[in-house]
Order: C-alpha cells, then sequence, then structure tokens
C-alpha cells in the first residue's frame, strides 16, 4: 500500500499539486485522469522519487516495488531485446551466472560437498523466484505487445522509439511490481497488442495507476477513478463511464446548494438591509452579519470551455477520389503490400487497422507521394486536395517559427479570425501561442502539425494516430469536426472509442491483403471475432453467405446435448442479470448516500447548528455512519462488478 500525506509541489509561484491526500490499496487498478497540464505526471515523478513534493510525504511497506512506464522515450544501452526484459530479474540472472560457474568448477574437481551443497541451495532459490520459467514468460509477454521471435535477439537500438517503449512495458510486467504506473500506455501500442494488454491486466496481481486520454481502454481496465483538476484530486469508485455519471449528477448538487445558499444568503441580507438602524433588533442584526461573514461560500467551478469548429474544404473533390490497382511494394524481397485493389468515394469515413508491420503506414505514405509503387498504379481523383497527418510531419515544423505563425501561415481563412481560440483546443492557451517551434516537445510539435492540416483548405485528409498528445475534451472536439467534415477521410488510430463514433467503413490489411468491412468499428470487431472463432474464410465473414458443413452430421447435435446447453445459458444470463441488478442497486445507494452526505456537510457548516448541542451529536454521528456505509456499497460494488466482469469473460470464451 502507497499513502500520500498533504502533498504540495510548487514550480516557481504556481502550485501544481495543493495538499493532496490518496491511498493506493493493494490490488487496486485505477485511471488517473484531469486535463492537459493538471499535474498527472508530474505526481507520478513525485511517486518514482524524481521530483520532491514541497511538503508532504509518501509512506510505502519496506521493499516495496515501482515500476514506471513514461510517456516519452527512455534512453536504452545496447543488448538484446530480451536481455532488455530479462535484466529486471538481477537476483535470477546474478543466481544463473554464479550456478554455471559452480558446474564449471565441478567439472574440473567433482565431489567438493561445499560446492554441491552450495549449488543445491542456489537451485532451490532459482525454481523459488520462477528462474527455469522466466524466459519462456518474457517471450510470451513479448509476444502479446507484437514482437516477433525473430525480434528477441535483435538489440534493443535497432527498434523504433514506440517498439523501445514496448520492450520496457514488457520488463515491467514481467518484473510484477507492487505498483505499476502507466503514463500514456497506449500511445506506444497497435489494436492487438491494446486488447492483450488489456487482458493481461485484469490478472496483475499488483496496484496499477493509469494515466490516459483513452475511453475505452480505462473502461475495460479500471475500477476507480481518480481525477486530478483545480491542484485536488479526488476519488471514484467505477470506471471511467460510471465517473463520468458520478461527475454530472454531483455538478448537479453543486448548483443546487450554490442556488440554494444564494437564496439564503439574499434572505438574510434582506432581514439585515431592513433593520440595519432598529435599536430593538441590533442583536439579532449583528448575529446575521456573523452569520454571513462566516458562512463557507460554495464556489462553482469554471465552465468547461466545449467550443467547436468546422473543418471545410476550398474546393470539393470529383465522387472518386482514389483508385488503387494490383500495387505492390516492400522494403526488402518478401513484399508488405501485395496485389492490393482499393477504391475511395469523395465523403466516405474510412479506417486502416491491421498490426504494426502490416504495412498501414507504409500504404499512407504511397497515397500521398512520400512513396513510389513497386508494381501497380495509385490514381488520385480530379480537384483531391490531400491532407497528411503523421508523427513524421513535425520534421516539417519551421523551428524559428511561432505556434501561431507556423498555423496560421496554412490555414483557410474563415479559421484565422478564431485561430487562437482553436489553437486552445489543441493546448496551446494565452501566450503559449507564442512560443518558438524549437522550443516544444515532441507531443507539442505534433499538436501543432495536426491543427496545420487541420486548418488547411483539404478534400482528403489521411491521418496517422491523431489522437496522440490530445486530452479527453481535444479528442471530443476533434471527432465533432470531423464527423461534420464534407470531405474524404482515412485515418488509423488505436483509440477505439473515437473510431467507432466517426468511421463508417473500415479496411483491415493482414498479410499484405486487404479485407473491406462496410460498418463501424463495433461491427468490424463483431465480424472479425466471428472470424477467429468459426476459422472461416475472410470473403464468407465479410458476407451473408453461411459456411458448408464438412459432412453429413457437421454441426449436429442431441435433443439432451441442446436442452444442457440452453439450461446452461439460461443460468448463466440468470447470474449476470442477478449481478448486474446487484451492481445497479449500489450506484443508487452510492448516489442517495453522496446526495445525503452534501446535505450533513451542508447543515455541519451552518453556525446556528450549533446551537444545538444534540443535534450537532445526532448529524456527526448520521455522517460517519454515511462514510461506513458508502465504503461497505463501494466494497459490494467493485465485487459484483469483477464477478460479472468474469461471467462475461466466461461468455466470450466459450
Amino acid at each position: 500500500m502507497l499513502q500520500i500525506q498533504n502533498l504540495t509541489y510548487t514550480i516557481g509561484n504556481f502550485t501544481i499539486i495543493d495538499d493532496i491526500s490518496w491511498t493506493i490499496k493493494p490490488g487496486r487498478r485505477i485511471g488517473l485522469i484531469g486535463p492537459n497540464g493538471a499535474g498527472k505526471t508530474t505526481l507520478f515523478r513525485i511517486i518514482t522519487g524524481e521530483y520532491q513534493p514541497d511538503s508532504g510525504n509518501i509512506q510505502t511497506p519496506k521493499d516495496y516495488r515501482i515500476g514506471y512506464l513514461p510517456q516519452e522515450e527512455i534512453v536504452f544501452d545496447a543488448k538484446s531485446l530480451l536481455d532488455l526484459v530479462l535484466e529486471g530479474h538481477q537476483e535470477l540472472l546474478d543466481i544463473e551466472k554464479e550456478i554455471s560457474s559452480i558446474h564449471e568448477q565441478l567439472d574440473k574437481q567433482p565431489g567438493q560437498e561445499t560446492l554441491i551443497k552450495k549449488l543445491g541451495q542456489l537451485e532451490d532459490r532459482f525454481n523459488l523466484l520462477g528462474g527455469y520459467t522466466i524466459e519462456s514468460s518474457a517471450k510470451k509477454v513479448l509476444t502479446g505487445l507484437g514482437f516477433k521471435e525473430k525480434d528477441f535477439d535483435r538489440s534493443i537500438l535497432e527498434f523504433s522509439g514506440g517498439w523501445r517503449m514496448r520492450g520496457h512495458l514488457a520488463r515491467l510486467l514481467l518484473q510484477q511490481p507492487d505498483l505499476l504506473l502507466m503514463d500514456e500506455p497506449t500511445n506506444h501500442l497497435d489494436l492487438y497488442s491494446l486488447e492483450w494488454l488489456e487482458e493481461y491486466l485484469q490478472s496483475f496481481k499488483g496496484s496499477i495507476v493509469i494515466i490516459s486520454h483513452d475511453r475505452f481502454f480505462l473502461d475495460r481496465t479500471i475500477l476507480e477513478i481518480a481525477e486530478l483538476e483545480n491542484r485536488k484530486l479526488k476519488t471514484y469508485t467505477g470506471n471511467f463511464h460510471f465517473y463520468e455519471e458520478k461527475k454530472e449528477l454531483e455538478k448537479e448538487q453543486l448548483i443546487k446548494a450554490y442556488e440554494a445558499q444564494k437564496e439564503e444568503r439574499a434572505h438574510i441580507q434582506k432581514f439585515i438591509d431592513r433593520f440595519r438602524y432598529k435599536n430593538t433588533k441590533a442583536a439579532q442584526v449583528q448575529s446575521r452579519v456573523k452569520m454571513l461573514e462566516k458562512m463557507e461560500l460554495i464556489e462553482l467551478p469554471p465552465e468547461a470551455v466545449n467550443f467547436r469548429f468546422k473543418i471545410q474544404a476550398d474546393v470539393k473533390s470529383f465522387k472518386e477520389v482514389l483508385n488503387i490497382n494490383n500495387l505492390e511494394f516492400g522494403y526488402s524481397e518478401t513484399p508488405v503490400i501485395s496485389q492490393l485493389d482499393l477504391n475511395i468515394e469523395r465523403g466516405e469515413k474510412i479506417a486502416l487497422v491491421g498490426e504494426n508491420g502490416q504495412g498501414k503506414t507504409t500504404l499512407t505514405k504511397l497515397i500521398y507521394g512520400d512513396l513510389k509503387p513497386q508494381q501497380g498504379t495509385i490514381k488520385i481523383g480530379e480537384r483531391v486536395n490531400i491532407g497528411y497527418y503523421a508523427q513524421h510531419q513535425i520534421d516539417a515544423l519551421k523551428i524559428n517559427s511561432t505556434i501561431f505563425d507556423e498555423v496560421n501561415d496554412t490555414a483557410a481563412p474563415s479559421f484565422r479570425t478564431r485561430m487562437r481560440d482553436i489553437l486552445g483546443l489543441f493546448g496551446f492557451h494565452g501566450d503559449d501561442v507564442n512560443k518558438k517551434i524549437a522550443v516544444l516537445s515532441g507531443g507539442e510539435k505534433a499538436r501543432v502539425s495536426l491543427a496545420k492540416i487541420l486548418l488547411s483548405p483539404c478534400n482528403f485528409l489521411i491521418m496517422d494516430e491523431p489522437t496522440n498528445h490530445l486530452d479527453i475534451s481535444s479528442k471530443n472536439a476533434l471527432e465533432q469536426a470531423l464527423r461534420d467534415y464534407e470531405g474524404t477521410l482515412l485515418v488509423i488510430s488505436h483509440d477505439r472509442y473515437f473510431l467507432d463514433r466517426l468511421v463508417k467503413r473500415v479496411i483491415e490489411i493482414r498479410n499484405g491483403k486487404f479485407f473491406d468491412y462496410p460498418g463501424n468499428y463495433s461491427y468490424y470487431l463483431s465480424k472479425r471475432q466471428q472470424y477467429y472463432n468459426t476459422n472461416i474464410s475472410v470473403h464468407e465473414e465479410t458476407t451473408d453467405k453461411k459456411p458448408k458443413e464438412n459432412s453429413q452430421n457437421a454441426g449436429f447435435k442431441s435433443k439432451d446435448q441442446k436442452r444442457l446447453e440452453a439450461e446452461a445459458r439460461q443460468e448463466i444470463s440468470k447470474k449476470r442479470n442477478r449481478l448486474k441488478k446487484l451492481i445497479d442497486d449500489s450506484e443508487s445507494n452510492l448516489e442517495k448516500l453522496a446526495k445525503r452526505k452534501a446535505e450533513l456537510e451542508q447543515l455541519l457548516a451552518e453556525p446556528e447548528t450549533y446551537n444545538d448541542p444534540e443535534r450537532v451529536t445526532l448529524l456527526n454521528k448520521e455522517y460517519k455512519e454515511n462514510e461506513s456505509e458508502t465504503t461497505l456499497q463501494e466494497q459490494q460494488w467493485e465485487k459484483n462488478q469483477l464477478l460479472l466482469e468474469e461471467l462475461l469473460e466466461t461468455i466470450k470464451t466459450q
């Protein structure tokens, strides 16, 4: 367990974190959220000891191990990928080396009792620490994160930054620390490794705290939200979806309390103004004046700015935007893309998906013209103006330009009057827009590049991971702008929530071939699952044809078998409904308890309450009972939520 007590951290005269306390209990899965700049990464660095707080402290048990996956790239020494992952188990490596040395000594001088005894002790310790399975476990984790067997002996320096971070993540997962801190882990993963990680984290024994703007990922991995906002930390039991509902309820309650207090203050002030100059009422007036002075004012948080902007093209393209015929391309003798055909029409919004290394980014470069086909043709339609966003586009930014000038120079005229507001969506507020490109971080440069593409007069947008480095409010604004966009969109993204609400067609690249799914991302997932479950051909998968039976009795089930399966399904359905009802009851109870807690806090804040000591005692007693009942309901909610997740996982694997 890790305990943070009264922690404060400042930079210059600006307070980032103000007197927060937080307990991370064993086995908790927590999402740490908040707007960009709220101090989430700073808090991680304080927990790891990289930063020192101005006041407060962090307490952990002896030998408490913390693993940290940062957002930015790490500098690695030259070593193989497998060695990098295994070096997190230094004791095992040392024991293995010592065992090897003793074997060499015994080969030269057999029968030495002291060495044989020591060898037995070392082998017992090696086995206890999982030494005989550690390498196979490491390879399993690396495979899950997308590495191939041929990668295991490659130097870590041969990989790109994103793949190096995957290697570091594999090392952390294999270490099984008591607390795993992950800062935007989804930035380094494709959809397939992301799904594998979600499943892996379900059985992770330690505590996990994740900073992520990926709403889909948070909903599938965490059971608690910690929100860092306005320098304070507040926790919520439940996944991200539950947090959103609870946050909205709290906002409504706060507005009601604010209005009630405003009305009460006006009523008191009216009494004061009316009887201020009457001697017979002087004591009562003075009492009410003091009451107003002592009353703790309820403040409404600043309203979130939900600014929207519309992406528009100066010129409308012809109907046919892109025609690819018999395309082939590779970086070696083995082609990455082979005999591909593709047509895209004006107004289509398409997701391009597939495992890393399958050729998604290569295809976008071919379309844009950064690469030339080795075979086949790529025909861009008439009046098509392509805007291409990818991480490497940041190299094209002029380092001596300011953010404002860099974006404004290429923006369509309709955007220029609102440029500062729009840049705010990308995290550049106030004087930030006057910063030089040269001093920006990689993530900030990526956001400038994204803003440039979106505000330019393009009618065919090609976007490679556009939501990286954006917070949730900025993602919402981008999503809405792209949904209203009348041009054509081809997007690569691992943000499944973003894709599901945006695209109407999914193209998967698998083994150099295209597989076309005419629907949103959820439709694609369901069809892909059918394919893996039934192992039917992709052509059959994407049409309404039924797979042919291999023999006369294929698929035959007896009446008893059908009856037993039906009974099993009914029993599972009953359990699911029962668990859902228990979860709903807990959520309803928690809402009632939260509402009553707010009422009690309001009553205990009123000075006249303390005129009745007996009432104060009763209110304090009820407040403590409310806290105890809230804890109990949260525990019941979490228990039933876990049971439901296990049940749903069972259904999925059947």
